[in-house]
């Protein structure tokens, strides 16, 4: 799969990419550190689509929810899997409004595989034990 990563912790991008490449033998076209990067590149001509984008949700400048807003109201199409450590703040109810197709924790990073086989399927996959509303 060709796959995008955005993440602000550095070493978790370059952790995940080594993973996906190495252990998984997935293509990563892109690395970006924030959801401005990833706006810029699909506002350029040279953008090269994805099978899947990675987004951490909790990010600095632009979040990878309003990122994702963005980026769908577009590319209806892209399939965006929502990356995070904090279970308590991954509610479902809005990662399905935004048009998410799927949730990770970071802390079960070692089922991405996994995870990116079943989206990439046209199937959703959210973890059983993600929150169900916001209030």
């Amino acid at each position: 799969m060709d796959i995008i990563i955005v993440d602000d912790n550095k070493n978790f991008r370059q952790t995940l990419e080594s993973y996906l490449v190495v252990e998984h033998r997935h293509n990563v076209i892109e690395v970006f550190e924030d959801g401005n990067q990833l706006i810029d590149f699909f506002n350029s001509p040279e953008k090269r689509y994805p099978d899947i984008i990675l987004i951490d949700i909790e990010m600095p400048n632009i979040n990878g929810i309003n990122t994702a807003k963005q980026i769908l109201w577009r590319n209806r199409y892209l399939k965006m899997i929502a990356v995070t450590m904090y279970e308590d703040r991954a509610y479902l109810n809005e990662l399905l409004a935004v048009g998410f197709k799927g949730c990770i924790f970071k802390s079960n990073i070692q089922e991405i595989d996994k995870v990116l086989n079943i989206v990439y399927n046209n199937q959703l996959y959210f973890p059983e034990d993600i929150q169900i509303a916001a209030y």
